[in-house]
């Protein structure tokens, strides 16, 4: 059963009692995240993984900086700027789905047989190897502490934020290791309780008591959902992206002003609820979530989607772009998955009128639409969802669907497309030596002409996509990646670091003195 089976039952705005049994059924299915490694559908032997973008994990996640860096101090990493099939230990593997975040540096993979496979950045042991790993791992690398972390069963789903991982598992469970400073981990009341850096998964106590289904982890903080439908949040509290009703934000000096903001490792639960709900404390059933940098959102099971945190260039997708402390509904449509990026957000729904009852169009997985930073900063944007028209027809599954950081990648039709919201320079759309690094219009992959995906999922400098073998995919490139990498200057040195939330900064080099000038004398 998936959301779309709930809304084909709903006629004039109400359900029967069958239906509404159907409804509630429908937040204990473990509903599909493209942006942080929901499960694909139905893969086999015969999957491969494909990527575009850069292995430069530490220079893609900073953007036009990192692209800056490269030019001053060469890459560190491989750029495909065309569909490239990943070789390694990877390719032998079903692998079932993949995790990557709109802000990570990393990468996971679950396999059919219960695998965990975790590479790219690791400097606060975000990829869960354990004490003395790397700081960077180039290529996919078997993590089996993921497995030994859990007793219930194998994982289900990962999620992956700038600077840490959390994984479900089939008995409920879900683990974490990272970054903890600012208590995305889920471990730690307050400051004094934190953990830093946990290079070994463990398990997140204070949600042993629920059956957890779904996961997000956005750039320091995780949400997660638990099989009735309760949406529970921890980390950092500034722009209210847990959406407890605060940004946590107190000031620690007294005799001067120094604003800070809450590290909420506990995790706490969420009131989903639109503004006609009442006093239900109980709030909606949520079945679908994802994290972007600093805002979230989710989708309930009628179909009503929610957002908040960071509101700047209308990202949340309501007529404004003030922050949002609290879930708050969507106007004009519905939808089946909800998808955020950095400064912008997308999903596939469907259009609802005021003053008519709501129908869903059978067999439709919905429009595509679009909302936040469309154009770059500076150019064309939108404050609440806007069907992209160009894609309208076009068959899109939910796990077809991703947000990167700043760019969007589909597969439908048998084939790729894939456009940016912010220029981007890291070959993550995927066009091809020839073809440009950048564009605001959506434009079909060309090498993936024919492909058929099992997922697509997107980060901040690369694309990968679950594409069935075939002919087409057969005749891609293959990267086999390195077996160490220079992890010289590869940690991440902005935002969280693991030392109470402060940042990490480099000392600038010290300047060479140029030269003293030869004074002319006269002959």
């Amino acid at each position: 059963m998936d959301l779309s089976s709930t809304f084909s039952s709903l006629v004039d705005g109400e359900a029967t009692s069958g239906e509404k049994k159907e409804e509630e059924s429908i937040a204990k299915v473990i509903t599909v995240d493209a942006a942080t490694g929901g499960e694909a559908s139905s893969p086999s032997p015969s999957h491969v993984v494909v990527m575009c973008g850069s292995t430069d994990w530490a220079s893609a996640v900073k953007g036009a900086a990192g692209k800056m860096k490269q030019k001053a101090t060469g890459a560190k990493g491989e750029e495909f700027n065309a569909p490239t099939r990943v070789g390694g230990p990877l390719a032998k593997q079903r692998v079932k789905c993949l995790g990557v975040g709109p802000c990570a540096g990393h990468c996971a993979a679950l396999t059919a047989d219960g695998k965990v496979f975790m590479w790219g950045l690791n400097a606060n042991g975000q990829l869960g190897l354990g004490p003395g790993a790397a700081s960077v791992v180039p290529g996919p690398t078997l993590a089996p502490l993921w497995n030994s972390a859990a007793e219930g069963g194998a994982p289900i789903k990962c999620a992956v934020g700038k600077n840490h991982t959390l994984v479900c598992y089939q008995g409920g469970e879900v683990a974490s290791a990272g970054c903890g400073s600012r208590g995305a981990l889920g471990y730690g009341e307050r400051k004094g309780d934190l953990v830093e850096t946990s290079p070994k998964p463990t398990i997140v106590g204070g949600l042993s008591k629920h059956a957890i289904v779904d996961c997000a982890a956005g750039a320091d903080f995780s949400l997660c959902v638990d099989d009735g439908g309760s949406l529970y949040s921890f980390g950092w509290t500034e722009f209210g992206k847990l959406g407890q009703g605060s940004d946590g934000c107190y000031n620690t000096k007294d005799s001067s002003i120094k604003l800070t903001y809450t590290a909420a490792g506990s995790p706490s639960r969420v009131r989903v609820a639109a503004a006609d709900d009442g006093d239900d404390k109980g709030g909606r059933k949520v079945v679908q979530v994802s994290a972007g940098k600093n805002h979230a959102a989710c989708v309930c099971s009628d179909g009503v989607a929610f957002t908040w945190g960071d509101g700047a260039y209308g990202k949340l997708g309501h007529r404004a772009q003030e922050q949002l402390t609290t879930p708050t509904a969507i106007e004009g449509a519905r939808f089946g998955v909800v998808l955020c990026g950095d400064n912008s957000t997308c999903g596939l729904g469907w259009p609802e009128y005021r003053g008519r009852a709501f129908a869903k169009p059978p067999g439709s997985d919905g429009l595509l639409y679009v909302w936040g930073v469309l154009k770059g900063t500076h150019g064309e944007g939108a404050t609440r969802p806007q069907v992209e028209y160009d894609l309208q027809g076009w068959n899109i599954k939910p796990p077809n669907l991703a947000m990167g950081a700043s760019h969007v990648a589909l597969a439908a039709d048998d084939a790729a497309v894939a456009w940016a919201q912010m220029p981007v320079a890291y070959g993550q759309l995927g066009y091809g030596p020839k073809g440009p690094k950048s564009s605001h219009k959506p434009k079909k992959v060309d090498a993936l002409e024919g492909a058929t995906c099992a997922q697509v999922v997107a980060a901040a400098g690369a694309t990968h996509y679950l594409a069935a073998t075939s002919d087409v995919v057969q005749k891609l490139p293959v990267w086999t990646p390195p077996d160490k990498h220079d992890d010289e200057d590869e940690g991440d040195d902005d935002d969280e670091a693991p030392s109470g939330g402060a940042s990490k900064r480099k000392k600038p080099a010290a300047k060479k003195k140029a030269p003293a000038k030869k004074s002319k004398r006269g002959s």
